[in-house]
Formats: C-alpha cells, structure tokens, sequence
C-alpha cells in the first residue's frame, strides 16, 4: 500500500480543466472576454497538449486583446497568456471578425506576448504539493480560487502588460501593418 497519494495523468489534467472551466472562464466572461472569432482559434480540449482556451475582447480605438490559456497534460500548470493588439481597418464589433483566420494572433506569434505569472508578485496558477487525496483536492480548491480571483482582476494583468510593451499594429488576419 503507498503511503502518498499520486494522481494519474488523466486525474490531475481533468481538474486543471475543470478549475479552468469552472472558475476561469466565468471570471474572464464577466470582464467582457468572449470566446475568440478566429477560425484558427482553439476553445476546449486538443488531442496532442491537452487543452487550449482562446478567449479575446475589444476595447475602445480597435484594441483586440487576446488570452490563450493553456492546459498541457502531465504538469500541474494551467498558463494564462496575454498579448494585445491594434487592428486597422478599425473594428466596431468581434463580430466583424468571425470567419477570419487570425493564425497571427495567436499568442505563440509575438514577441509581445506575457505569461500572467511574469508579473512580479503573482503566485503561479499550478497545483502546489499534496499528500493525500484531500490535500489534492485542497490546493485545486485553492488553485480554482486563485483562477478566479486573478482572472476577475485582468485588468491589472493587462496593466502590466502595457508597462512593457505596446499593441502589435495588425489587419484583421493578423499580418503586421505600419
């Protein structure tokens, strides 16, 4: 009989799922992010990684900002990514954008993009260590309430962000202008 217990690979991927759909996607939705128009987008499980989440608004001037999340199998991580742009021509709605490819915005594609936990003094979005199966289930509550409260605060986030760089001037496919 083992005397610590591990979660399998499936168990541990199934709950940073959960958490993520639970609390992270409420959180972002009430903060006006939608799930992204994009026809290259993904939104829910992947085959290979696990699963991807691109969610995205639109603010005043045509900025489009973008967050992927991701969530691999066999780690403890659910990564929340950032990255913002500036379309031209100018958009009104994100409706506008369904049907376009968007490939370019992905955040994998800039070098404009920040990864949540990058900004000093926030605690990463992972399952810390457990002992037992409730000790496991205590860090993924803690984990789901950390997902939801810095998700419900993006704004801070995007904050950030804007203190580093500043938005990628793109078409609608994401292709750079000047």
């Amino acid at each position: 009989m083992a005397l610590f217990y591990t979660a399998s690979t499936k168990e541990m991927f199934d709950l940073k799922n959960k958490i993520f759909v639970d609390k992270g996607i409420p959180a972002l939705n009430q903060q006006g992010f939608v799930q992204s128009p994009f026809t290259t987008h993904w939104y829910g499980k992947d085959g290979n990684i696990g699963s991807i989440y691109d969610l995205c608004r639109l603010k005043e001037n045509s900025i489009l900002e973008m967050i992927t999340v991701y969530i691999v199998r066999g780690d403890r991580w659910i990564q929340v990514h950032l990255n913002i742009f500036e379309l031209s021509p100018t958009v009104t709605s994100i409706e506008e954008l369904t049907g376009n490819e968007g490939f370019y915005f992905g955040t994998d594609h800039s070098i404009s993009k920040m990864r949540y936990d990058d900004v000093k003094g926030i605690k990463n979005h992972k399952i810390y260590s457990y002992y037992t199966a409730n000790g496991l289930k205590k860090r993924a509550n803690q984990l789901g309430n950390r997902i939801e409260k810095d998700l419900t605060n993006i704004d801070q986030f995007i904050t950030s962000w804007h203190q580093k760089y500043k938005p990628n001037r793109t078409n609608w496919e994401g292709e750079a202008t000047s």
